[in-house]
């Protein structure tokens, strides 16, 4: 089983607070640090906190760390031309020694698209920019002067060097009708997020349908999960952390212990120890091989550091 560290970059973390927790990571055995892509916060107080464009971080985060892999948790395709992102991640994977991992997204937040004069289509043609983004990629990184012409996106004899060491291409989302469709036809890994444990299993069967469809085995496709966690070794130690974290978010008309339920049924990483790992025991068991956690402690790191200490070890062969 692999551990990843997710930054929300919107969520107002400096560079220096990214550093402090890319090197705890690294030091604590987590195999990958992630950064999410967006370019601005969702509200009035988050606008004017730090939102660091992830590309440029993890660039100087390559050479801060020296085994951890990198990359961002996803690229929306809106944001940037596919070629160009290719050009990015190939580099990013050069300068990092061969670190990178690439996962792309459709894109979702059409406020800051608007705020950046970006380009919002309706969802079906982003699921096409998302299918045209990957063909591109993956053509530069394995052709010579690559050419191709889509709907939306076309590059003309485009060249790729120095090509990235890792070539594999990460989707992220859960769309049934598109996006796992073109997990099964195009991508090497499938991030999954906001699901239940009986959730993702409906999930892993449309994904094995259209696997099926295109004439691929479904345990060819690489699977994390993705999530916020507060674990606590007992419920009191959980509920402390969880209060604190998550405790303004409680809808008016909701009780304490209502809003600690639902946050419970809808986010599997989150409650004490045991719970959390039987959940992830069960993804496990449906081929989630990755968890990408998010501690809502930002730099604190003690969330991590509990995580480490107490989950960690529960999932480590002998």
């Amino acid at each position: 089983m692999k551990f990843g560290v997710q930054i929300e970059n919107h969520l107002g973390i400096s560079y220096n607070g990214i550093r402090k927790v890319a090197l705890e990571a690294e030091k604590s055995g987590f195999d990958g640090l992630f950064i999410c892509d967006h370019l601005m916060g969702r509200n009035e107080e988050t606008y004017r906190q730090p939102c660091v464009d992830p590309w440029v971080t993890l660039g100087a985060l390559a050479q801060t760390t020296k085994k951890i892999t990198l990359g961002t948790l996803v690229s929306a395709v809106g944001f940037r031309y596919p070629s160009l992102l290719a050009k990015m991640g190939a580099t990013l994977d050069h300068v990092s020694g061969g670190r990178l991992m690439l996962t792309l997204g459709a894109g979702w937040h059409e406020p800051e698209y608007k705020a950046y004069g970006i380009p919002f289509p309706p969802i079906g043609v982003r699921m096409q920019q998302l299918r045209e983004a990957v063909q591109i990629i993956r053509a530069m990184w394995t052709q010579d002067h690559a050419t191709f012409e889509g709907k939306n996106f076309k590059i003309d004899r485009a060249w790729s060097y120095p090509r990235p060491v890792s070539r594999k291409i990460w989707v992220g989302g859960s769309g049934e009708k598109m996006l796992l469709r073109i997990v099964a036809e195009l991508a090497d890994g499938w991030n999954a997020v906001g699901l239940s444990v009986d959730e993702y299993a409906r999930k892993v069967e449309v994904l094995r349908t259209f696997c099926e469809n295109a004439g691929r085995k479904l345990n060819t496709i690489e699977r994390s999960y993705y999530g916020p966690c507060v674990v606590g070794g007992t419920e009191g130690e959980f509920r402390e952390s969880f209060n604190k974290h998550y405790g303004q978010y409680r809808k008016p008309e909701e009780s304490l212990e209502m809003f600690v339920e639902r946050m419970r049924s809808t986010r599997p990483l989150i409650g004490t120890v045991t719970e959390v790992a039987e959940k992830m025991k069960g993804f496990q068991e449906l081929g989630v091989s990755y968890f990408i956690l998010y501690f809502p402690d930002k730099e604190g790191l003690s969330l991590m550091r509990r995580f480490t200490d107490l989950v960690m070890p529960r999932f480590t062969v002998s």
